[in-house]
């Protein structure tokens, strides 16, 4: 995932806040938000060795699937939910919005834009499926299971009442401001939501 991205999200979340990570990885950014912005932070994420990383970092990071990680935690436990990488992964992403508004009160997604004009131009002139700096492994080899674009996911925000808050582009190094569906290589929206208000 784009550095920007991470530096976004830290920005974006207050200190002290109550934080969820779905798909921790190695627990690195986890432990940066706690060690930055103070957060109390957990995990879930599915590779054993990944979890271990966690733990040896110190931190509570669950071994599981994403939708088992969100059925141990009660309505309203965190004020943010993480979907850094992860979103293009779900097989069923409406249910588990669903699911992260009833944990969560906001949800931050970032995911990779398939509507970038490079990925655009590997379909046209080559006839495959791309890999790129954001897309960089074959398909058979992806854990994707969809290549959403920019437009796709306002789309998406609109068909499951979702409400994007803020939201940056990135490309390499540089923040994208106009055109981001064509130019940006990666995308972080902070949602809202009616779908499954806390109560």
């Amino acid at each position: 995932m784009n550095p920007g991205v991470y530096e976004t999200v830290e920005r974006w979340i207050p200190a002290r806040s109550r934080v969820l990570d779905l798909g921790s990885g190695d627990g690195a950014f986890l432990a940066r938000l706690i060690q930055n912005r103070q957060v109390i932070g957990e995990g879930v994420e599915k590779d054993g060795a990944l979890v271990t990383r966690c733990v040896q970092r110190g931190l509570v990071v669950h071994q599981g699937d994403i939708a088992d990680g969100l059925d141990q935690h009660g309505d309203g436990t965190f004020d943010f939910v993480l979907l850094l990488g992860t979103f293009q992964e779900l097989v069923q992403p409406v249910e588990i919005m669903h699911e992260a508004f009833r944990v969560g009160r906001q949800v931050i997604i970032a995911y990779s834009n398939f509507g970038h004009y490079p990925v655009r131009l590997q379909v046209l002139f080559q006839g495959r499926t791309p890999i790129t700096r954001s897309l960089p492994t074959p398909w058979h080899q992806t854990s994707n299971l969809h290549f959403l674009s920019v437009a796709d996911f306002e789309s998406f925000c609109r068909d499951t009442d979702l409400h994007e808050v803020k939201r940056a582009f990135f490309s390499g190094s540089k923040a994208i401001r106009w055109l981001p569906n064509l130019r940006a290589e990666t995308a972080v929206s902070l949602l809202n939501s009616t779908i499954s208000p806390v109560k």
